[in-house]
Protein backbone atom coordinates (compact mmCIF):
# COMPACT_ATOMS: atom_id res chain seq x y z
CA UNK A 1 0.00 0.00 0.00
CA UNK A 2 1.85 3.10 0.95
CA UNK A 3 4.76 3.31 2.81
CA UNK A 4 5.81 4.75 6.24
CA UNK A 5 9.47 6.67 7.44
CA UNK A 6 11.57 5.09 9.65
CA UNK A 7 9.94 2.39 11.90
CA UNK A 8 11.90 1.98 15.03
CA UNK A 9 14.79 -0.12 14.69
CA UNK A 10 14.35 0.11 10.78
CA UNK A 11 17.44 0.37 8.78
CA UNK A 12 16.97 3.74 6.20
CA UNK A 13 15.81 2.64 2.92
CA UNK A 14 14.71 -0.75 3.79
CA UNK A 15 11.68 -0.72 2.41
CA UNK A 16 9.65 -3.98 0.76
CA UNK A 17 7.01 -3.87 -1.75
CA UNK A 18 3.31 -3.64 0.53
CA UNK A 19 0.83 -4.52 -1.70
CA UNK A 20 -2.66 -2.92 -2.03
CA UNK A 21 -4.17 0.43 -1.34
CA UNK A 22 -5.40 2.62 -3.94
CA UNK A 23 -5.69 6.82 -4.75
CA UNK A 24 -7.18 8.69 -1.61
CA UNK A 25 -9.42 12.19 -2.31
CA UNK A 26 -9.11 12.79 1.10
CA UNK A 27 -7.19 16.01 1.09
CA UNK A 28 -7.29 17.22 4.43
CA UNK A 29 -4.50 14.77 4.23
CA UNK A 30 -1.80 16.24 3.15
CA UNK A 31 2.38 16.05 2.67
CA UNK A 32 5.34 17.48 4.13
CA UNK A 33 7.94 18.26 1.35
CA UNK A 34 10.98 20.04 0.61
CA UNK A 35 10.23 21.02 -2.92
CA UNK A 36 9.69 17.95 -5.03
CA UNK A 37 11.21 15.63 -2.40
CA UNK A 38 8.69 14.18 0.51
CA UNK A 39 9.43 14.23 3.92
CA UNK A 40 6.08 12.91 5.50
CA UNK A 41 2.65 13.11 5.61
CA UNK A 42 0.10 14.75 8.02
CA UNK A 43 -3.41 15.73 8.47
CA UNK A 44 -4.68 19.23 8.53
CA UNK A 45 -7.37 19.73 11.90
CA UNK A 46 -7.90 23.01 10.82
CA UNK A 47 -7.97 25.75 8.21
CA UNK A 48 -4.28 26.81 9.80
CA UNK A 49 -3.37 23.70 11.53
CA UNK A 50 -2.40 20.28 10.84
CA UNK A 51 -0.79 17.30 13.05
CA UNK A 52 2.05 15.06 12.42
CA UNK A 53 5.01 12.99 14.13
CA UNK A 54 7.14 14.93 16.25
CA UNK A 55 10.33 13.04 14.81
CA UNK A 56 9.41 14.32 11.06
CA UNK A 57 10.75 17.73 12.52
CA UNK A 58 14.24 16.37 13.27
CA UNK A 59 16.02 18.36 10.54
CA UNK A 60 16.53 21.89 10.96
CA UNK A 61 15.22 23.27 8.20
CA UNK A 62 10.91 23.35 7.93
CA UNK A 63 9.49 21.67 5.10
CA UNK A 64 6.33 22.88 3.55
CA UNK A 65 2.77 21.36 3.96
CA UNK A 66 1.71 20.47 0.51
CA UNK A 67 -2.59 20.57 0.18
CA UNK A 68 -3.26 17.97 -2.91
CA UNK A 69 -3.15 14.34 -3.97
CA UNK A 70 0.86 14.85 -5.24
CA UNK A 71 3.57 17.24 -4.52
CA UNK A 72 2.93 19.49 -6.94
CA UNK A 73 -0.12 21.11 -5.36
CA UNK A 74 -0.59 24.05 -3.16
CA UNK A 75 2.38 24.79 -1.00
CA UNK A 76 2.31 26.08 2.69
CA UNK A 77 4.52 27.64 4.72
CA UNK A 78 5.03 26.22 8.55
CA UNK A 79 4.59 29.67 10.75
CA UNK A 80 5.55 27.76 14.05
CA UNK A 81 5.66 23.75 15.20
CA UNK A 82 4.54 22.49 18.74
CA UNK A 83 6.02 19.43 19.92
CA UNK A 84 4.92 16.96 22.12
CA UNK A 85 6.27 18.08 25.16
CA UNK A 86 7.44 14.42 26.05
CA UNK A 87 8.56 13.83 22.76
CA UNK A 88 11.45 11.09 22.93
CA UNK A 89 12.96 10.92 20.03
CA UNK A 90 15.05 7.65 20.94
CA UNK A 91 12.00 5.53 22.21
CA UNK A 92 9.29 7.88 19.83
CA UNK A 93 7.23 7.86 22.74
CA UNK A 94 4.42 11.46 22.33
CA UNK A 95 5.46 11.03 18.96
CA UNK A 96 3.23 13.67 17.93
CA UNK A 97 3.58 17.59 16.85
CA UNK A 98 1.13 20.56 15.65
CA UNK A 99 2.20 22.93 12.44
CA UNK A 100 0.52 26.34 12.07
CA UNK A 101 0.79 27.29 8.50
CA UNK A 102 -0.21 29.95 6.57
CA UNK A 103 -2.43 30.08 3.77
CA UNK A 104 -5.30 28.33 5.33
CA UNK A 105 -6.34 24.97 3.72
CA UNK A 106 -9.83 23.85 2.56
CA UNK A 107 -10.55 20.79 3.73
CA UNK A 108 -10.08 19.20 7.15
CA UNK A 109 -10.44 15.70 9.44
CA UNK A 110 -12.02 15.98 13.30
CA UNK A 111 -9.59 14.47 15.61
CA UNK A 112 -10.42 12.11 18.24
CA UNK A 113 -11.22 13.18 21.87
CA UNK A 114 -11.87 9.34 23.61
CA UNK A 115 -10.86 6.23 21.57
CA UNK A 116 -13.83 4.09 21.20
CA UNK A 117 -11.43 1.37 18.58
CA UNK A 118 -10.87 -1.76 20.21
CA UNK A 119 -8.03 -4.37 18.98
CA UNK A 120 -9.83 -6.49 15.82
CA UNK A 121 -11.38 -3.39 14.37
CA UNK A 122 -10.36 -2.16 10.87
CA UNK A 123 -8.48 1.18 10.67
CA UNK A 124 -7.95 3.11 7.34
CA UNK A 125 -4.74 4.28 7.08
CA UNK A 126 -3.52 7.20 4.83
CA UNK A 127 -0.03 8.64 3.25
CA UNK A 128 2.06 9.72 0.58
CA UNK A 129 4.81 6.84 1.22
CA UNK A 130 6.10 4.60 -1.37
CA UNK A 131 4.16 1.81 -2.88
CA UNK A 132 7.23 -0.46 -3.98
CA UNK A 133 10.77 -0.55 -2.06
CA UNK A 134 13.00 2.39 -4.11
CA UNK A 135 10.01 3.76 -5.82
CA UNK A 136 11.26 6.62 -8.17
CA UNK A 137 7.46 7.50 -9.06
CA UNK A 138 6.34 10.86 -7.57
CA UNK A 139 4.80 10.89 -4.52
CA UNK A 140 0.72 10.24 -4.24
CA UNK A 141 -1.65 10.28 -1.48
CA UNK A 142 -2.55 6.69 -0.86
CA UNK A 143 -5.47 4.95 1.37
CA UNK A 144 -5.59 1.25 2.65
CA UNK A 145 -7.04 -0.54 5.26
CA UNK A 146 -5.17 -2.00 8.47
CA UNK A 147 -6.32 -4.24 11.34
CA UNK A 148 -5.90 -2.67 14.86
CA UNK A 149 -3.79 -5.30 16.85
CA UNK A 150 -3.17 -4.23 20.50
CA UNK A 151 -3.52 -0.87 22.50
CA UNK A 152 -1.13 1.05 24.73
CA UNK A 153 -1.45 4.06 27.03
CA UNK A 154 0.69 5.78 24.22
CA UNK A 155 -0.13 3.49 21.11
CA UNK A 156 -1.97 1.99 18.51
CA UNK A 157 -0.40 -1.45 16.85
CA UNK A 158 -1.91 -2.53 13.43
CA UNK A 159 -0.97 -5.16 10.91
CA UNK A 160 -1.37 -5.55 7.39
CA UNK A 161 -5.37 -6.29 6.29
CA UNK A 162 -4.10 -5.63 3.57
CA UNK A 163 -2.31 -2.47 3.97
CA UNK A 164 0.50 -1.67 6.11
CA UNK A 165 1.81 1.92 6.17
CA UNK A 166 5.73 2.25 5.69
CA UNK A 167 8.46 4.88 4.25
CA UNK A 168 7.27 8.77 3.51
CA UNK A 169 3.61 7.86 5.92
CA UNK A 170 5.10 8.75 8.73
CA UNK A 171 2.48 11.63 10.51
CA UNK A 172 -0.03 10.29 8.47
CA UNK A 173 -3.56 9.58 9.94
CA UNK A 174 -4.96 6.11 11.28
CA UNK A 175 -8.77 6.77 11.17
CA UNK A 176 -11.69 4.79 12.51
CA UNK A 177 -15.41 5.96 12.32
CA UNK A 178 -14.09 8.93 10.76
CA UNK A 179 -11.87 10.76 13.00
CA UNK A 180 -8.05 10.67 13.40
CA UNK A 181 -7.23 8.43 16.06
CA UNK A 182 -3.39 7.61 15.29
CA UNK A 183 -0.59 9.08 13.89
CA UNK A 184 1.51 6.74 12.00
CA UNK A 185 5.39 6.91 13.84
CA UNK A 186 7.20 3.67 13.60
CA UNK A 187 6.98 -0.19 12.78
CA UNK A 188 9.36 -2.89 11.06
CA UNK A 189 11.84 -2.27 8.70
CA UNK A 190 10.54 -3.86 5.89
CA UNK A 191 6.59 -2.69 6.36
CA UNK A 192 4.93 -6.60 6.40
CA UNK A 193 4.63 -6.82 10.14
CA UNK A 194 3.57 -4.06 12.17
CA UNK A 195 2.94 -0.22 12.39
CA UNK A 196 2.77 1.71 15.67
CA UNK A 197 0.72 5.02 15.51
CA UNK A 198 0.82 7.77 18.27
CA UNK A 199 -2.71 7.76 20.14
CA UNK A 200 -4.04 11.28 18.91
CA UNK A 201 -6.25 10.97 22.29
CA UNK A 202 -3.41 10.78 24.37
CA UNK A 203 -2.59 14.34 23.67
CA UNK A 204 -6.17 15.69 22.85
CA UNK A 205 -5.16 18.70 25.68
CA UNK A 206 -2.32 19.69 23.76
CA UNK A 207 -4.18 19.95 20.65
CA UNK A 208 -6.94 21.44 22.40
CA UNK A 209 -5.21 24.42 23.98
CA UNK A 210 -2.71 24.72 20.25
CA UNK A 211 -6.05 24.86 18.03
CA UNK A 212 -7.82 27.55 20.27
CA UNK A 213 -4.95 29.70 20.08
CA UNK A 214 -4.36 29.42 16.54
CA UNK A 215 -8.02 29.74 15.37
CA UNK A 216 -8.75 32.96 13.13
CA UNK A 217 -9.28 36.19 14.93
CA UNK A 218 -8.97 34.23 18.31
CA UNK A 219 -5.62 36.01 19.65
CA UNK A 220 -6.47 39.33 21.92
CA UNK A 221 -4.29 42.58 22.10
CA UNK A 222 -0.63 41.59 23.55
CA UNK A 223 -0.77 37.78 22.93
CA UNK A 224 1.50 35.79 20.71
CA UNK A 225 0.28 35.66 16.95
CA UNK A 226 0.92 33.16 14.15
CA UNK A 227 -0.42 34.65 11.01
CA UNK A 228 -2.13 37.60 10.00
CA UNK A 229 -5.87 37.09 10.64
CA UNK A 230 -5.07 35.06 13.82
CA UNK A 231 -5.60 38.27 16.43
CA UNK A 232 -9.03 39.84 17.21
CA UNK A 233 -8.44 43.00 16.05
CA UNK A 234 -5.51 44.98 14.68
CA UNK A 235 -2.41 43.29 13.10
CA UNK A 236 0.07 40.06 14.11
CA UNK A 237 3.67 42.08 14.20
CA UNK A 238 7.05 40.59 14.73
CA UNK A 239 8.89 41.44 17.88
CA UNK A 240 11.12 44.34 17.51
CA UNK A 241 13.57 42.93 19.93
CA UNK A 242 12.91 39.09 18.89
CA UNK A 243 11.47 38.74 15.18
CA UNK A 244 11.00 34.94 15.62
CA UNK A 245 8.38 35.89 17.63
CA UNK A 246 5.16 38.11 16.21
CA UNK A 247 2.11 39.51 19.06
CA UNK A 248 -1.23 40.95 18.37
CA UNK A 249 -0.92 44.83 18.08
CA UNK A 250 -3.07 47.75 17.49
CA UNK A 251 -2.44 51.67 16.33
CA UNK A 252 -1.07 53.48 19.10
CA UNK A 253 -3.92 55.36 21.39
CA UNK A 254 -4.77 54.16 24.70
CA UNK A 255 -2.49 50.72 24.95
CA UNK A 256 -3.74 47.76 27.30
CA UNK A 257 -1.78 47.32 30.35
CA UNK A 258 1.56 45.32 29.98
CA UNK A 259 2.19 47.40 26.44
CA UNK A 260 3.51 50.40 25.07
CA UNK A 261 3.38 52.50 22.32
CA UNK A 262 6.45 51.58 20.22
CA UNK A 263 7.01 52.86 16.68
CA UNK A 264 3.47 53.66 16.15
CA UNK A 265 2.07 51.00 17.73
CA UNK A 266 1.09 49.06 21.21
CA UNK A 267 4.03 46.43 21.96
CA UNK A 268 5.30 44.61 24.29
CA UNK A 269 8.31 46.73 25.96
CA UNK A 270 11.98 45.05 25.52
CA UNK A 271 12.55 42.58 26.94
CA UNK A 272 9.76 40.74 24.89
CA UNK A 273 8.05 37.08 26.05
CA UNK A 274 10.34 34.64 25.30
CA UNK A 275 13.49 37.41 23.96
CA UNK A 276 16.16 37.42 25.79
CA UNK A 277 15.97 39.03 29.61
CA UNK A 278 12.36 37.94 29.67
CA UNK A 279 11.47 36.12 33.43
CA UNK A 280 10.96 32.10 32.57
CA UNK A 281 9.71 29.23 34.60
CA UNK A 282 11.11 26.64 32.13
CA UNK A 283 13.01 26.19 28.77
CA UNK A 284 10.08 26.58 26.39
CA UNK A 285 9.19 29.55 27.84
CA UNK A 286 11.92 30.87 25.61
CA UNK A 287 12.09 31.43 22.47
CA UNK A 288 15.93 30.76 22.36
CA UNK A 289 15.12 27.42 24.50
CA UNK A 290 17.33 28.77 27.35
CA UNK A 291 15.72 30.02 31.03
CA UNK A 292 18.43 29.94 33.40
CA UNK A 293 19.58 31.98 36.48
CA UNK A 294 22.87 34.03 36.68
CA UNK A 295 25.13 32.24 39.80
CA UNK A 296 24.20 33.55 43.01
CA UNK A 297 20.39 34.29 41.83
CA UNK A 298 17.51 32.35 42.07
CA UNK A 299 15.97 34.36 39.07
CA UNK A 300 15.71 32.69 35.77
CA UNK A 301 15.59 34.55 32.61
CA UNK A 302 15.79 33.99 28.81
CA UNK A 303 18.72 34.12 28.06
CA UNK A 304 21.80 32.70 25.05
CA UNK A 305 24.83 30.74 25.15
CA UNK A 306 28.29 32.72 25.25
CA UNK A 307 31.41 32.30 25.44
CA UNK A 308 33.72 35.29 26.77
CA UNK A 309 36.93 34.01 25.58
CA UNK A 310 35.52 33.47 22.03
CA UNK A 311 35.32 36.38 19.62
CA UNK A 312 31.63 36.47 18.10
CA UNK A 313 30.23 34.95 20.85
CA UNK A 314 28.99 37.91 22.58
CA UNK A 315 25.89 39.13 24.06
CA UNK A 316 23.17 41.52 23.39
CA UNK A 317 23.66 45.83 24.50
CA UNK A 318 22.63 45.64 27.77
CA UNK A 319 23.50 41.94 28.98
CA UNK A 320 26.91 40.46 29.59
CA UNK A 321 28.38 37.38 29.34
CA UNK A 322 28.51 36.03 32.90
CA UNK A 323 28.32 32.16 34.49
CA UNK A 324 25.02 30.19 35.35
CA UNK A 325 24.64 28.46 38.56
CA UNK A 326 26.77 25.75 36.93
CA UNK A 327 29.24 27.45 36.09
CA UNK A 328 28.48 27.63 32.05
CA UNK A 329 28.52 31.07 30.42
CA UNK A 330 25.21 32.66 29.20
CA UNK A 331 24.21 36.20 28.86
CA UNK A 332 22.48 37.97 31.70
CA UNK A 333 21.17 41.54 32.21
CA UNK A 334 24.30 43.75 33.30
CA UNK A 335 23.76 44.65 36.59
CA UNK A 336 23.48 48.71 37.47
CA UNK A 337 24.78 50.63 39.86
CA UNK A 338 22.67 51.00 42.13
CA UNK A 339 22.15 46.41 42.01
CA UNK A 340 18.83 46.87 39.66
CA UNK A 341 18.97 44.51 36.47
CA UNK A 342 17.12 45.96 34.53
CA UNK A 343 17.53 45.50 30.29
CA UNK A 344 18.59 47.97 28.52
CA UNK A 345 18.57 50.46 31.59
CA UNK A 346 14.93 50.46 31.76
CA UNK A 347 13.48 49.08 35.12
CA UNK A 348 9.55 49.17 34.14
CA UNK A 349 10.59 46.55 30.96
CA UNK A 350 11.46 44.15 33.79
CA UNK A 351 8.62 44.80 35.92
CA UNK A 352 6.25 44.09 33.07
CA UNK A 353 7.81 40.74 31.95
CA UNK A 354 7.46 39.83 35.79
CA UNK A 355 3.80 40.82 35.90
CA UNK A 356 3.07 38.77 32.59
CA UNK A 357 4.70 36.60 31.34
CA UNK A 358 4.84 33.56 33.68
CA UNK A 359 0.95 33.89 33.00
CA UNK A 360 1.41 33.35 29.43
CA UNK A 361 1.57 30.14 27.29
CA UNK A 362 4.67 28.67 26.86
CA UNK A 363 6.32 28.97 23.83
CA UNK A 364 6.76 26.55 21.43
CA UNK A 365 9.82 25.73 19.96
CA UNK A 366 11.31 23.19 17.44
CA UNK A 367 13.54 20.10 19.62
CA UNK A 368 17.24 21.15 18.97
Amino acid sequence: MIGFVLAAGAVAGAVAPVTGGTPSGEDAVVALARGSVLVCSATAIAPHLVLTAAHCLSDSQLPDVVEGAALDGAHHAITATFVAPSFDPDTLDHDLALLVIDPAVTATLPYATGLAAVPGDALTVIGFGFTVANDTAPAERRTGTSHLDAIDELRLQSSAAPNQTCEGDSGGPALFAGQIVGVASAGDAACTQFAKHTRVDAHAALIAAKLAATTEFSAPTGERCYYGTNCQTGMCLPALDEPRESFCSIACGTCPSGLACISGACRHPAPSPGAVGATCAGDDDCVGGLCEAAQGSTTTTCTARCFSDLPGFTCPDGYSCTANATGAEACFATPHDDGCHAAHGDASWLLIAIGSVRARRAVARRRR
